[in-house]
């Protein structure tokens, strides 16, 4: 349960082998390729090799990712089947993979297909729209017996336009017949704010009529390119619609029936993400006329089956260990139990190659303090239930699966906190006895009610504090002493452990024991004696005078045990809501009634307050770890170990069975 060791590698081969090189180190999945930029920038290195790039290849392969990814995406929108909760990949043995590739010509042939579908079927829906609104444009019109393209006869100007509904038409007659009798003005409809009107005007009465219709705010309307009446084009566009609709609906046909090739899309989609990734893989080599040249980091564990492997591709390598101030990627291998608690690890930062892997600890008082906080037999019943009927359920992979059972380990957290403190959907028990059976009966806890006895509990929580803070600073001296900084360790640890629990027995005095309150005393001063001196022989320079500095951190000391008053706050608020909502559910007596509505308040109330108090408990767990715990421990910053391997989204390639 560590950070695995890793170890530098070198190679050097012969050219023709270097695909097969490339292959077989994708299949082998254990090694991460370094970049070779700084050896390309460098002058001895720079006129000997080049980069073994082949950006044409990769450009190409990620032009088919995008079309296959797109023909997916345009499948799944018509995809009727119900979509599992959580996405999990196809097991297929490699050979089943390639069967299924044998034809990428046909595979190819129908990804276009289905992007001409989609593209045709764009169009359609496109002029189907335009047609929608050609139709809603001259539906106001539909009373003007008058071909559109009519603009004007030898003698007379015919205009349509709007003017706004609160304008009074018969005013806007009156006005223009003081000019002139030789017109016809036309209301043809209106809406809830224009009137549409036509007008009919002799040529000569152009100018005085065009100044009136300013003062009514008219705008004209013109049809350009329309012939025949309003209702005539009506109908036709509706006939358009029709046989639109028609091809519309022929189209998504031929969508649905491409269903059948989406697994071989898939498979083929994975295929050239693999290839693609190959292909990337070579800007990490350098090449000469006839040789090749890699390097990179392989876990110490997996040296052997590397070595195999460049023996057989006929390489000249060497595997040594990093040097002192290399940086190495960090991978982290721990046991089942620990290993789905590394997803709150990556949460906050990679571990550092020269620090513990603190996941081990971690788990442990993430998952107490999660109980702690949510600590109910119901509700851990319940989600370690579904934790694992979503295992059992779906083939989970990857940080989901870790996730996912974590949150199981939790529930069970959770259901042994619940008992220590006798919590069954809070007081259900107690409540249900009371209300529909006149007795009272409870589930007594095994050590304390926090609710009754909050004093005991908030000090239970600032010792749980204190112990986390403590084994986050023994860790912190092992990672001192593990590198070789043994005063480093006593600074920043052995002499706080002496000042907090010389502080612990001071407050505490005689009653741990006679005696207690004067060790305490002693112990106090020094421990500040030691923090504030200790830097003067083991600091350089400015560092020697910080120990008055370091010893004001007491007060921050002071202040993140209090933070772990939480535990009593959460535990307590998703206790008196569960029994605040139990107390409600009984408001309506035993009769038939009653019962149903108690039922139904109970599973709705509890439901909303699992919710809420498990996302609760889930952050402010992880707010403990990040903030009280990993900043004394915890420098972070690694690079995560990204070793070259297949990734595929769809299918899950295994080797057959021998």
């Amino acid at each position: 349960m560590a950070i695995v060791k890793m170890r530098r590698f070198t190679a050097i081969g012969i050219d023709n082998a270097k695909d097969t090189l490339m292959t077989h180190l994708m299949e082998l999945g254990a090694a991460e390729l370094s970049s070779q930029d700084a050896k390309l920038s460098d002058t001895e290195w720079s006129s000997l090799i080049s980069k073994a790039d082949r950006e044409v290849d990769v450009s190409e392969l990620e032009s088919k990712l995008n079309k296959a990814d797109s023909a997916l995406k345009i499948l799944n929108g018509y995809n009727t089947k119900k979509s599992p909760l959580f996405h999990s990949r196809r097991v297929l043995t490699e050979k089943v993979f390639s069967a299924g590739l044998e034809e990428k010509g046909s595979i190819e042939e129908n990804i276009n297909v289905i992007l001409d579908f989609q593209s045709r079927l764009k169009e359609l829906k496109n002029t189907y729209n335009k047609t929608e609104t050609a139709i809603l444009g001259l539906t106001p019109w539909i009373s003007y017996q008058i071909p559109l393209e009519t603009h004007e006869t030898k003698y007379t100007y015919l205009l349509t336009g709007i003017v706004p509904l609160k304008l009074d038409t018969q005013h806007l007659k009156n006005n223009i017949r003081k000019n002139t009798n030789q017109f016809e003005l036309s209301l043809i409809s209106s809406d809830e704010e224009h009137q549409y009107i036509a007008l009919i005007y002799l040529k000569e009465c152009d100018a005085k009529i065009s100044d009136i219709l300013k003062q009514y705010s008219f705008n004209k309307v013109s049809f350009n390119d329309i012939e025949g009446t309003a209702a005539e084009n009506i109908a036709g566009n509706k006939d358009a619609l029709a046989v639109l609709a028609r091809e519309i609906a022929q189209v998504k046909d031929n969508l649905i029936a491409m269903l059948e090739h989406k697994d071989t899309i898939q498979l083929y989609y994975d295929y050239l993400t693999i290839e693609r990734d190959k292909a990337k893989a070579f800007g990490s080599m350098l090449v000469t006329d006839r040789t090749f040249y890699i390097d990179g980091w392989i876990p110490e564990t997996e040296c052997i089956s590397l070595t195999h492997l460049l023996e057989q591709h006929g390489c000249h390598y060497e595997i040594t260990e990093p040097k002192k101030e290399e940086e190495t990627p960090v991978l982290l291998k721990n046991n089942k139990l620990v290993s789905p608690i590394e997803t709150i690890t990556f949460l906050y930062d990679t571990p550092n190659p020269k620090e513990a892997d603190p996941t081990p600890i971690y788990a442990f008082f993430y998952i107490c303090f999660f109980g702690i906080m949510f600590a109910d037999i119901a509700y851990g019943l319940l989600l370690a239930s579904l934790s694992y009927a979503a295992i059992k359920r779906w083939k989970l992979e990857g940080n989901v699966y870790k996730f996912i059972k974590q949150l199981g380990y939790c529930g069970v957290a959770t259901f042994i906190w619940g008992i220590i403190f006798g919590s069954f959907f809070g007081n259900l028990v107690t409540v249900v006895s009371e209300t529909f059976f006149s007795r009272s009966v409870s589930i007594p806890p095994l050590w304390i009610d926090p609710v009754e006895n909050a004093m005991t509990m908030l000090i239970f929580a600032c010792i749980c504090g204190v112990v986390h803070i403590f084994v986050a600073l023994g860790v912190k001296a092992y990672n001192h002493i593990r590198n070789g900084n043994f005063l480093k360790a006593v600074n920043d640890t052995l002499l706080w452990y002496i000042l907090i629990i010389g502080l612990a027995m001071l407050l505490a005095g005689d009653s741990i024991f006679t005696g207690a309150s004067s060790i305490g005393m002693w112990l106090s001063i020094a421990g500040a004696a030691g923090i504030l001196l200790f830097p003067v022989f083991i600091g350089k320079g400015v560092g020697k005078a910080v120990g008055l500095w370091n010893l004001y951190g007491i007060t921050r000391y002071v202040s993140d045990i209090l933070s772990y008053a939480r535990l009593l706050a959460l535990c307590l608020a998703g206790s008196v809501i569960a029994q605040v909502f139990n107390t409600i559910a009984s408001l309506f007596g035993s009769g038939i009634i009653g019962v149903l509505l108690f039922i139904v308040i109970a599973v709705v109330a509890h439901t909303f307050n699992f919710l809420v108090s498990a996302l609760g408990a889930f952050v402010h767990s992880i707010r403990l770890q990040y903030v009280e715990f990993y900043d004394k421990l915890y420098e972070g910053k690694g690079t995560p170990f990204k070793p070259f391997m297949k990734n595929t989204k769809y299918v899950k390639i295994i080797k057959e069975e021998s």
